[in-house]
């Protein structure tokens, strides 16, 4: 047994030389730094002293049972035993522990702040009277306030005043005035307006730039666009509102002559005596003496009709005056925009109504031409949209253009009258125009259509022709 005994412990002894040896180079070969180098020479001691004392066990497990007798591995075993904590255990708290260094926990916080902060007792306070009071008066007034800016704001904004929030216009820095303006530069001899009593600081004398007592106005420019407006038509009023109108203005020029003659300011008319009422405004002077008040009257209204003639002969226009007023009126039509009308006349033998298309032209003011031809007549006129609108009423519904009459120049009575009950008057074309293109009003004759379209092609309106020829069809 003893001789097991020694062969057991020199076994145990050459496997501890072998593990140490193996340690050491194991951390031998792991050393990144000097703290690994320690480490690992620490770690080998701690070996070292296990593998020591896992072959003192290891003897008196030999000693005391049999067996393979294998050993574990030293690191898998529990060098120091942990200590059980209770639950309650806070290893900050200074009944635990005598001293406390705050940086053995952490050293990159500052563990003095971890203590909890006492509760201070407060007092007993009594609200001031009046505080509330105070607090709910200076609530009103920030809300005044606000409200008043409010209103000022859309004030503002309905003029035009205020920054556009959307264009960012409230982050516009205004700029400030400079310290001279480039008008005053050739006057004021300084970089600024400081020196600007000193009249020896000033130039008003420059020959270039003379300052004297005249003002320089501009031309008034009116705008363009007012030509291009449409003029505002007058609003339409029924007959009964036309009439409601008159009625007012009458009493209220009444009403004022009867307060002028009230204050004295006019004298009372004299009383309007009838036949009808005479004998209820004269009783006692007709009584006494009917005839002479029946003259009387009778004179009275007789002058009554005279004045009343006078005033409207005084009032009506004279011949020249008439003239004028229609050419105003022409005027003002054909400021509106020029118009024409095309119109085709098969046969205009009849002398009637060649006097009615020639006459009507002239007093209407309107110029065109009018070209007679054996195959058919042309009539174009150019005017104002009245005088287009009259002379188009004229030659489509006023004119029977299938009578016929004998010429009064003419010495046959027995003449024998043309047929005139297939002869129409067309209209070609109608409409506004761009500019004239005749000066006056115009009779001309063509003997075959070659001249026709000759005539029309120096005035530039040749497709006048064509349009009717096909406007039969």
């Amino acid at each position: 047994m003893s001789g097991r005994r020694r062969y057991s412990n020199d076994r145990d002894g050459t496997k501890r030389q072998k593990l140490e040896s193996k340690n050491a180079r194991f951390h031998s070969n792991n050393q990144p730094n000097k703290q690994t180098n320690d480490k690992s020479a620490s770690s080998v001691r701690l070996g070292a002293v296990s593998s020591s004392e896992a072959g003192v066990s290891s003897q008196a497990s030999s000693e005391g049972k049999g067996g393979l007798n294998v050993e574990i591995h030293p690191l898998l075993r529990a060098t120091v035993p942990t200590p059980a904590l209770p639950k309650n255990h806070n290893p900050l708290s200074q009944n635990v522990r005598k001293w406390f260094d705050p940086f053995a926990i952490n050293p990159y916080l500052k563990q003095t702040d971890s203590s909890v902060p006492q509760h201070k007792p407060r007092q007993l306070v009594f609200n001031p009277k009046g505080r509330y009071i105070a607090q709910g008066d200076a609530l009103r007034e920030k809300i005044a306030l606000e409200q008043q800016h409010k209103k000022e704001l859309e004030e503002k904004k309905a003029r035009g005043l205020a920054p556009d929030e959307s264009l960012g216009e409230q982050l516009y820095k205004p700029e400030h005035p400079p310290s001279l303006e480039w008008w005053d530069k050739p006057f004021v001899l300084d970089r600024d307006y400081s020196q600007i009593e000193d009249s020896t600081r000033l130039n008003l004398n420059d020959e270039e730039q003379p300052v004297s007592i005249y003002i320089q106005h501009p031309v008034f420019i009116p705008p363009p666009w007012e030509k291009l407006n449409p003029e505002a038509k007058p609003m339409y009023l029924t007959k009964k509102e036309r009439k409601r109108i008159r009625k007012n203005e009458r009493s209220e020029k009444h009403k004022d002559k009867q307060d002028r003659i009230k204050l004295g300011l006019d004298a009372p008319p004299p009383p309007k005596v009838k036949l009808s009422n005479l004998m209820n405004i004269l009783t006692n002077e007709a009584i006494k003496d009917p005839t002479a008040i029946e003259m009387r009257v009778r004179q009275e209204v007789e002058e009554r009709l005279q004045n009343h003639l006078a005033t409207n002969e005084a009032r009506k226009l004279t011949k020249e005056q008439r003239h004028e007023k229609i050419q105003e009126q022409r005027e003002k039509d054909l400021s509106k925009g020029y118009f024409t009308s095309v119109y085709r006349v098969d046969n205009l033998s009849n002398p009637q109504h060649f006097f009615k298309v020639n006459k009507n032209a002239q007093q209407l003011d309107l110029v065109g031409i009018c070209l007679r031809n054996p195959k058919f007549n042309l009539i174009v006129v150019e005017g104002g949209h009245k005088s287009i609108k009259f002379f188009n009423k004229l030659l489509t519904k006023r004119i029977k253009w299938t009578e016929n009459v004998v010429p009064k120049h003419s010495n046959e009575s027995t003449q024998e009258l043309q047929d005139l009950s297939a002869n129409k008057c067309y209209l070609v074309w109608e409409g506004q125009v761009k500019e004239l293109s005749f000066q006056k009003w115009s009779v001309m004759y063509s003997r075959d259509e070659y001249e026709a379209f000759d005539v029309l092609n120096r005035f530039r309106i040749e497709n006048y022709w064509r349009e009717a020829l096909v406007v039969e069809n």
